[in-house]
């Protein structure tokens, strides 16, 4: 089966799509220049790609990136309904960038979390992107969270998170004086970066290597189309 686009429409595998005044190499940065966005429309105008993401945040930016970087021979389109990218959730939220401490040691979110942080922070020295490996303490205030803290700490080692110690009030009051409790765990790997300035990044790097970004582009409507017959060229 095969996914048809009609007008402001887009979908992931082999699409057709209604997409305004065609694409020009314009739509792609040339070197060393700031990179454009493509605008959407309702002329029609048609395209054909070999996927198509949904949605410019930083999942599929990042989805897109990973995907045309590993296979640079496939058309790739991004669309976003808004005129700029990485506008929602991917620009407002804390910005943490996590250690992977709380998640159940060999489960994929443990994994991931803490892989990822490696890589974001290599992504970011890379780039350019200033971030803050400012750490973090995981505090115990009552005597009873005191095993819980040390459970916790186990499960932070079995993860492989970098860094962390347990300390005492002394140490605590030394790196946060207006920070009280009896234990904590000092984790130093935890940072903080704007995750819309790394998105953009992911764009750039996704327009580069080729990829097509289209914004102000709404999908609103998907359709399946009836398979190709044998030897036909769509």
């Amino acid at each position: 089966m095969v996914l048809v686009l009609r007008y402001l429409s887009g979908a992931c595998g082999r699409v057709r799509g209604g997409l305004s005044g065609g694409f020009a190499a314009a739509c792609r940065p040339a070197p060393g220049r700031p990179w454009p966005l493509c605008q959407g429309g309702r002329r029609a105008s048609t395209r054909s790609f070999d996927v198509v993401i949904i949605g410019g945040g930083i999942v599929g930016l990042a989805s897109a990136r990973a995907l045309i970087l590993r296979h640079p021979a496939l058309s790739i389109g991004v669309l976003e309904k808004e005129k700029d990218l990485a506008v929602h959730q991917t620009g407002h939220n804390s910005g943490v960038i996590h250690s992977g401490i709380y998640y159940k040691p060999e489960s994929l979110k443990a994994k991931l979390c803490v892989q990822g942080a490696a890589l974001i922070y290599e992504y970011c020295n890379q780039k350019g992107i200033s971030y803050k490996q400012c750490g973090k303490l995981i505090v115990a205030v009552e005597q009873e969270e005191i095993p819980r803290l040390q459970a916790l700490y186990e499960r932070g080692l079995q993860n492989g998170v970098q860094g962390l110690r347990l300390i005492q009030q002394e140490d605590i009051k030394k790196k946060e004086p207006y920070c009280r409790g009896l234990m904590a765990i000092d984790c130093p790997y935890t940072g903080i970066v704007d995750y819309r300035q790394v998105a953009l990044s992911f764009a750039q790097d996704f327009q580069e290597a080729g990829g097509i970004v289209m914004t102000s582009f709404e999908v609103k409507d998907i359709e399946m189309a009836k398979e190709s017959p044998s030897g036909s060229k769509d």
